[in-house]
């Protein structure tokens, strides 16, 4: 069997100090409201590092909660927001630093471009749709930056076995599970991030 180019061991992530973290998460707040209080604590932590949260701009749900968290610590919060979801998503008014993109897709690349590491938390489509592009990214060798999974509960733990289904089905090389790193607590995250 011929070995795939992309079975090659993947490079290791960038050794930078996490200045910019760039945090994918719902707008909505789930079920289970330990999943509010982890993004509340993020945006806290993220503040009191130092480190500037780089997100999708809303003001609901998950977003919500880590950018206010972020902004009432008084850290440096940046939203990316597309024109037609300012309404929808309600675009955080205290945001002060806000920009308005055209479209999903240059939302993500800026978003990307401007972080030194990413953050998924629980979300719907819309984070899975950003997270999985990243992943792939990663994946096909054109980042190396940091792509890391929290969730409450377990979240996470669908997503982890549908990759290990598709390494079963022959569809994915060993390096898949190599794209990302579950975190099992916001200390996790704090111990990834520069000191106080």
């Amino acid at each position: 069997m011929t070995l795939h180019p992309l079975d090659e061991p993947m490079p290791p992530v960038d050794a930078v100090e996490i200045r910019r973290l760039l945090l994918f998460c719902g707008s909505r707040s789930g079920a289970d409201p330990r999943h509010a209080r982890t993004a509340a604590a993020i945006g806290g932590l993220v503040a009191g590092r130092g480190v500037t949260l780089i997100y999708g701009g809303g003001s609901l749900g998950l977003m919500g909660e880590a950018g206010r968290a972020a902004l009432a610590a008084g850290g440096a919060v940046e939203g990316v927001m597309p024109r037609f979801l300012k309404d929808m998503e309600v675009a955080e008014p205290l945001c002060r630093d806000m920009a308005v993109v055209g479209s999903l897709h240059a939302r993500k690349a800026l978003m990307f471009e401007r972080a030194d590491a990413v953050l998924a938390l629980p979300g719907g489509l819309g984070t899975l749709d950003e997270l999985v592009e990243i992943l792939s990214w990663r994946h096909l060798r054109l980042h190396s930056k940091p792509v890391w999974l929290l969730g409450d509960n377990g979240f996470w733990a669908p997503f982890l076995a549908l990759m290990d289904h598709m390494l079963g089905e022959g569809f994915v090389g060993p390096n898949c599970r190599s794209v990302c790193e579950q975190l099992a607590s916001v200390d996790a995250l704090a111990a990834r991030l520069p000191a106080a």
